[in-house]
């Protein structure tokens, strides 16, 4: 769906309603990934933008919504257990991206969730390894609204900044994940040549 999609079907509908569009497209994002939420918040800062909704109440919604599912996704992984994601079919909570989640926490901890709404593709993954590594709820939950708020804000932010111009920032959104996975890949890769030289050393 492209955003001039987006955008329409968002702004033909009253003040209660788009705020409701929002919550539920950051929420499905989250849960059923992929979709497109990042079009969402900034189809959402265009209309706020012309005045029909606030900045503050799009941020609200996307965060409501962001961590909802976040939330959801971490409660399913204390409840499932490891086994169940690991033989998965679904690909985005399969045994792939849950591995190279382990493997950021193992390394990273609290900072991967602190910015895990930056981990296009995993993010959902990190929410499940949070869940099935115990986390504690208080942190789970303060840590997810923080990154939400950063991720969200800062692309309302460029929106006000840009004065509204979306395809610069969707070309920079798509650019910055594409850089993204390359560093997780480097990170994992060189995590497990590490790993198998210490192993053969002993």
């Amino acid at each position: 769906m492209s955003f001039d999609q987006i955008l329409e079907i968002i702004r033909s509908q009253n003040e209660f309603i788009i705020y409701a569009l929002l919550l539920l497209s950051a929420f499905i994002e989250n849960v059923f990934p992929p979709f497109p939420g990042d079009a969402t918040v900034l189809a959402g800062a265009f209309i706020a933008g012309k005045g029909n909704i606030g900045y503050l109440g799009v941020l609200t919604s996307v965060t409501i919504g962001g961590v909802a599912g976040g939330m959801i996704l971490y409660f399913l992984g204390r409840s499932k257990g490891r086994d169940y994601f690991i033989h998965s079919k679904y690909k985005y909570f399969g045994k792939s991206n849950l591995l190279k989640v382990e493997s950021l926490f193992q390394k990273y901890g609290t900072a991967v969730l602190a910015f895990s709404r930056f981990f296009a593709g995993v993010r959902s993954a990190i929410s499940i390894a949070a869940g099935l590594g115990n986390v504690r709820f208080s942190r789970m939950f303060i840590l997810t609204i923080f990154s939400n708020l950063l991720w969200c804000g800062m692309l309302i932010g460029l929106m006000i900044y840009t004065k509204s111009n979306w395809r610069a920032i969707l070309d920079l959104v798509k650019n910055y994940h594409m850089v993204l996975f390359a560093l997780i890949a480097l990170v994992i890769v060189v995590w497990a040549v590490m790993k198998l030289w210490m192993k053969r050393r002993k």
